[in-house]
C-alpha cells in the first residue's frame, strides 16, 4: 500500500462517490482529447502522439499517485521542454525525432524514480515562488508566440519569443484571413465557457464546432489547414532505439523537466489536497511522476507532467478519487479506436487556439501584482525569471530560475537579519529594541541576535556585526549574551570565526560572552572545540533571562 496509495483509496471505494467521479471523468476526458492533440503538436509530434502520451499515465497515477484529483498527461511548459531539447539533438531528422521523444520520457522516468528512492522528494522547495512565477509567465509568452503561425497562416521561421513578434509585424499582410477567423472565434469559445462556464469542456466545444463549421462552409478546407489523417488504433509497446549517446544527451532535458514538472505537481496536488482534507507525500509523487513518464515513454509518447485546469475542474464537480483518471482513460481510448477519421477533420487553428487559451491562464498577471505588494525586489526577480525563458529558451530558463532561486537563499543567508534586544516584561519576554523602542535595555549588558545558520558564508559578517553593534551601543558592556535560537546550526569555518571573536572581544574588556538559546547539536560541536566554558570563554544559558539573573547577581556582587 505504501507503493501503491491510490489502490489503498480504491479499496475503501464508497457507492455514493460514483456519480461525482464518473461525471467529473468525462468532463476531463473531453478537455484531455482537444488538449492532449493540442500539446502533442506543441512538442513537434502528430497530434494523436499526445493520446499515446495518456492513456497509460491516466491509469498507473490512479494507482501510485497520492493525489485523488491531479490530472495527469501532456501539459504545455513541459512539452515545450522538451521540444527544445529534442529538436537540437535530433538535428531535423523528423522520424529520429519521434524516437528520441519517447526517450526523452523514459530518461524522465528513470532520474524520477531513482530521485524518489533517494528521497529527493525535498526538491519540490528549490524554486521559489517569485522564480515559479516568472518561469510560468516566460512559458506563457513562449507558448503565445509558438502560436503564431498556425493561428493566423503566417510563416514564421524565428524560434525566439521577440523575433517570432518582430517578424509577424513585418509580415502582417500575409495573414490569412480564414485560417485567423477559425483560430479567433474557437479562441472566444474557450474564453467564454471559461468565464461563464467554467465547468465544462471549452476546448472541446470550440474544437468541435470549428470543425463542423470548416466543414460544413463551402470552399473553408482548402484554405484552412487540417490535422489530416489520425491513425485509429492503440500504440503497441515497444522501447525506442536511443543509444548511450543519445541517453547523455538527453539528461540535461529531463533534468529540467523533472524539477520543472515534479515542483508543478506538488504545488498542484498540495493546493487541492488542503482543500479536501488530505496530505500529498513528494517522495511518492517523484515516484509516479516517473512511473508515468516511464509507462509514456514505452507508449511512444513523450514526457508528461500534470495539467492545473485538468486538477481544479474535477475537484470543483465533487470528485473523491482517481476513478476520474480511469474514465477519462477510457474515453481517450475509444476517441482512438473509433474516432480518428473525425480527428483528422480538426481544423490545426483551433489547436492553436487551445494552446493560445492555455497561455493566457498561465501568464500570472496576479502573482506579479502579489509580489510587488510585498517585495520590490522579488517581483523584478520574477521579471528576470521570465526574461530567462523567453529571450533564450525554456531549459535555459529553468537554469536561470535555479540559480536565482539559489543566490537568493544565499543571498538572504550571507546578510540575514539581526537585531539587539531589549526586556519587555508585559510581554513576557526578549523582544527587538527597533521594533519595541521602550523595551528596556540593560544597562552593561547587551543581548544580540543573529537570525540564521552560522556558517562559511556569513560569518565574517556576524562577527563584524558583533562588533559594529558593541561600538554603537552605549555605555560600557560589561556581558554580551548571544541569542543562538536562531543559529541552527554551525559549520567548521563557524567554530573558527566564534574562536576569533571570543579573541578579539577579550581585548575590549568584556567580563563575560554567552550563548542562549543554543540547540543541543550547536552546544555539542561548541563543545567539541573546547569553545564552551569551564574550557573555553563562551557560557552557556538554556534561557536569556538565565543569563541575565546571573548577570544582575554578579552585578550586584561587585
Amino acid at each position: 500500500m505504501r507503493l501503491l496509495p491510490g489502490l489503498a483509496v480504491l479499496r475503501a471505494y464508497e457507492r455514493g462517490w460514483w456519480r461525482p467521479d464518473l461525471v467529473a471523468g468525462a468532463t476531463v476526458g473531453a478537455m484531455l482529447v482537444p488538449q492532449s492533440m493540442a500539446y502533442a503538436e506543441l512538442a513537434g509530434m502528430p497530434p494523436v502522439y499526445g493520446f499515446y502520451a495518456v492513456i497509460a499515465p491516466l491509469v498507473l497515477y490512479a494507482l501510485v499517485g497520492t493525489s485523488r484529483h491531479l490530472g495527469v498527461g501532456p501539459e504545455p511548459g513541459t512539452a515545450i521542454l522538451a521540444a527544445t531539447g529534442v529538436g537540437a539533438v535530433a538535428a531535423g531528422d523528423p522520424d529520429r525525432y519521434l524516437v528520441l521523444m519517447a526517450g526523452l520520457a523514459l530518461v524522465v522516468g528513470a532520474m524520477a524514480v531513482l530521485g524518489s528512492v533517494a528521497r529527493l522528494g525535498f526538491i519540490a522547495s528549490v524554486l521559489s515562488k517569485p522564480v515559479l512565477v516568472g518561469y510560468i509567465t516566460g512559458v506563457g509568452l513562449t507558448l503565445l508566440s509558438s502560436q503564431v503561425a498556425a493561428f493566423t497562416g503566417v510563416a514564421i521561421g524565428a524560434d525566439r519569443f521577440f523575433p517570432r513578434v518582430a517578424e509577424l509585424a513585418r509580415e502582417l499582410g500575409s495573414v490569412d484571413v480564414a485560417t485567423l477567423a477559425v483560430g479567433a472565434g474557437s479562441l472566444g469559445v474557450v474564453l467564454l465557457l471559461r468565464r461563464w462556464a467554467p465547468r465544462a469542456p471549452g476546448a472541446l466545444v470550440a474544437v468541435g464546432v470549428a470543425t463542423l463549421l470548416v466543414w460544413a462552409l463551402p470552399g473553408a478546407q482548402p484554405a484552412v489547414p487540417l490535422v489530416g489523417a489520425v491513425p485509429q488504433g492503440l500504440p503497441s509497446p515497444a522501447l525506442p532505439g536511443i543509444s548511450l549517446a543519445d541517453v547523455l544527451a538527453l539528461v540535461p532535458v529531463a533534468a529540467g523537466i523533472v524539477l520543472v514538472g515534479f515542483t508543478d505537481n506538488v504545488l498542484t496536488a498540495r493546493s487541492i489536497a488542503a482543500r479536501h482534507g488530505y496530505r500529498i507525500d513528494p517522495n511518492q509523487e517523484l515516484f509516479a511522476l516517473g512511473v508515468t513518464n516511464l509507462s509514456a515513454g514505452a507508449l511512444q509518447g513523450f514526457p508528461v507532467s500534470s495539467s492545473a485546469s485538468r486538477t481544479a475542474v474535477p475537484a470543483a464537480l465533487g470528485s473523491r478519487t482517481q476513478v476520474v483518471s480511469l474514465t477519462a482513460a477510457v474515453l481517450v481510448v475509444a476517441t482512438l479506436l473509433f474516432l480518428g477519421p473525425a480527428l483528422g477533420q480538426v481544423p490545426r487553428a483551433a489547436l492553436a487556439a487551445v494552446i493560445v487559451a492555455a497561455a493566457l491562464s498561465i501568464i500570472d498577471v496576479p502573482g506579479y501584482r502579489a509580489l510587488w505588494r510585498v517585495s520590490r525586489s522579488e517581483a523584478l526577480l520574477a521579471v528576470v525569471a521570465a526574461l530567462g525563458v523567453i529571450v533564450f529558451d525554456v531549459l535555459v530558463g529553468v537554469l536561470v530560475a535555479v540559480a536565482l532561486s539559489v543566490v537568493v537563499a544565499l543571498g538572504r543567508m550571507a546578510r540575514p537579519h539581526d537585531a539587539v534586544l531589549g526586556d519587555r516584561p508585559e510581554l513576557d519576554g526578549w523582544v527587538e529594541v527597533d521594533a519595541y523602542p521602550d523595551a528596556r535595555v540593560e544597562p552593561g549588558l547587551l543581548v544580540y541576535r543573529f537570525d540564521a545558520p552560522l556558517f562559511f558564508l556569513n560569518t565574517d559578517r556576524f562577527r563584524s556585526r558583533v562588533l559594529d553593534t558593541l561600538e554603537r551601543n552605549p555605555g560600557e558592556e560589561e556581558w554580551l549574551v548571544l541569542d543562538f535560537e536562531g543559529v541552527g546550526e554551525l559549520d567548521a569555518t563557524a567554530l573558527d570565526g566564534l574562536a576569533d571573536l571570543t579573541a578579539s572581544l577579550a581585548g575590549l574588556g568584556l567580563q563575560r560572552v554567552a550563548v542562549a538559546r543554543a540547540n543541543q547539536p550547536v552546544v555539542r560541536r561548541l563543545r567539541r572545540v573546547a569553545l564552551l566554558a569551564p574550557e573555553g570563554p563562551l557560557h552557556h544559558y538554556p534561557t536569556i533571562n538565565a543569563a541575565v539573573r546571573d548577570f544582575r547577581a554578579s552585578r550586584d556582587a561587585g
